[in-house]
């Protein structure tokens, strides 16, 4: 906690932020995402862990504190929204909780980021971390 003005609030550690290409490296992985045509990518983040990448494309910090249940609706949530969209391109995405081709894993939050790599929501680097 720290007090500002005679108020309490509390500090929420940076689990992920958004970089630019010249950004040094400050947090252990990294990803672009959000897709553009071309191989490019919209947006790039950096963050503590796979969830912190979860949260990174929900743009929500919160999501790194939020219960079981919460994450996993999140998951399903973006998943969902993805398959819907995708059929604008004529593919068929599922919605699951096991790696399968065409499916977005909703299992976990490694899990989910490799699937969506998979179908090309998202890219790692080479190492995959």
């Amino acid at each position: 906690m720290s007090t500002y003005a005679g108020e309490a609030r509390e500090v929420i550690a940076e689990v992920y932020r958004y970089v630019q290409p010249e950004t040094p490296p400050g947090l252990p992985l990294r990803m672009l995402f959000q897709p553009a045509q071309g191989g490019a990518f919209y947006r790039a983040c950096e963050a503590d862990d796979y969830r912190g990448l979860v949260a990174a494309i929900l743009d929500d910090p919160e999501f790194e504190t939020a219960s079981l249940a919460d994450r996993l609706e999140a998951r399903i949530r973006i998943a969902n929204d993805l398959a819907l969209i995708s059929q604008l391109e004529d593919l068929q995405l599922r919605v699951g909780d096991q790696d399968q081709p065409g499916a977005i894993n909703v299992h976990g939050d490694e899990e989910f980021i490799h699937s969506l790599e998979r179908i090309g929501f998202l890219s790692l680097p080479p190492s995959g971390t």
